[in-house]
């Protein structure tokens, strides 16, 4: 006989894994079944179609989806989509460009990276880089979660056009909140995963690619197990992944997928925004100042300065810890900072919540 577990609500401010949902956390509890099966291998079909959705490129795009971090999926696409001939040009204003660089570097694939850390990227620095001619893909953060930053997607989806220039961006922390239209921005690549703004959980990720970019993915891919091309072949011919998915959390993206859908994009982006201002309007009445200026602010996570006379990031944590709220660690190098996300099942009654316990630990 099964016993319903009650499970204490927490508020998670990190940016992902994120507060998930009852009925999302509930649909991991199947029946066993062996992920080869014709009737899990439609479960991986309906979620490539419902990331599809969300993004508008189920005429234009195509998704292969990989059982890893956010992180897998952002190799997979790397060193899937960058051949040997090529030269990416990457915008390292932040942690997760300065990440990108990295496994470029790794494997060997040419690259240049423009911006330093914290820098907005100016469209027309960009534009001036890419006109030299000697670039193939501008890869670029959309939400650089480090600082918090929300860089110019539809800005720099023209240049990339007007440059010839395939573009590769990395949406881990905006797709399913930011309104991104695949089809209308030609985005040639786009990563991201379960646990973020589709508010599924921690296991699954993606890569989703412009079907003209089919056969270059093809003949370019240098991974084994992070193949885009393999990946979304496998499952269009053998109806499964290559390799063992996590079958339990398939199922929950899936239902997260539904949520979402039945949220709609523009209401859940407006749910963000709105509980994303409570937090800074809340913090901002404390005294507390931001990394970044209003009009660069993703809407989505907030990087605070710790310039609080004696405050002790970790005693701060602890406490809100204790109320059942989860806040992050800055890593914004020379700079003391913590962040708080909206990502997730948020409300606006939660972030109350946490302000009252954010102002009663500094009464």
């Amino acid at each position: 006989m099964l016993h319903k577990k009650e499970l204490d609500r927490k508020i998670l401010l990190n940016p992902g894994p994120a507060t998930t949902s009852q009925r999302v956390k509930e649909a991991q509890l199947v029946s066993d079944i062996c992920p080869r099966e014709e009737e899990f291998g439609q479960v991986m079909h309906d979620i490539c179609d419902g990331i599809l959705k969300v993004g508008n490129g189920l005429e234009t795009h195509r998704v292969s989806l990989f059982g890893a971090s956010g992180t897998g999926a952002m190799e997979a696409c790397l060193v899937s989509a960058i051949g040997k001939n090529d030269h990416a040009l990457i915008i390292t204003n932040g942690a997760y460009g300065i990440r990108m660089k990295a496994i470029c570097d790794g494997y060997g694939l040419k690259n240049s990276s423009l911006f330093e850390f914290g820098d907005y990227p100016e469209p027309a620095k960009i534009r001036e880089a890419l006109s030299s001619g000697k670039y193939t893909h501008l890869i670029m953060v959309h939400h650089e979660t480090s600082t918090g930053m929300m860089d110019p997607l539809e800005e720099v989806a023209q240049i990339c056009q007007d440059a010839g220039v395939k573009y590769i961006v990395d949406a881990m922390s905006s797709y399913g909140a930011y309104p991104i239209d695949l089809a209308a921005l030609h985005i040639d690549y786009l990563f991201s995963s379960s646990n973020k703004c589709i508010h599924g959980m921690a296991g699954l990720s993606f890569v989703v690619f412009h079907k003209d970019r089919t056969d270059e993915l093809k003949e370019n891919g240098t991974g084994f197990y992070f193949d885009v091309y393999k990946q979304w072949d496998n499952l269009q011919k053998k109806n499964q992944l290559r390799f063992t998915p996590p079958v339990q959390t398939s199922y929950a993206f899936l239902e997260a997928i539904k949520e979402h859908e039945e949220e709609g994009l523009e209401n859940r982006w407006k749910r963000y925004q709105a509980n994303w201002q409570k937090l800074y309007d809340g913090f901002k009445e404390l005294g507390f100042t931001f990394f970044l200026p209003e009009d660069q602010q993703s809407k989505i996570l907030l990087a605070i300065n710790l310039d609080k006379p004696g405050l002790d990031f970790n005693h701060f944590h602890d406490y809100l810890y204790d109320n059942g709220i989860t806040i992050y660690p800055g890593v914004i190098p020379e700079s003391k900072t913590f962040r708080v996300a909206v990502i997730g099942e948020l409300y606006e009654e939660d972030m109350d919540y946490v302000m009252d316990k954010v102002k009663t630990y500094f009464q």
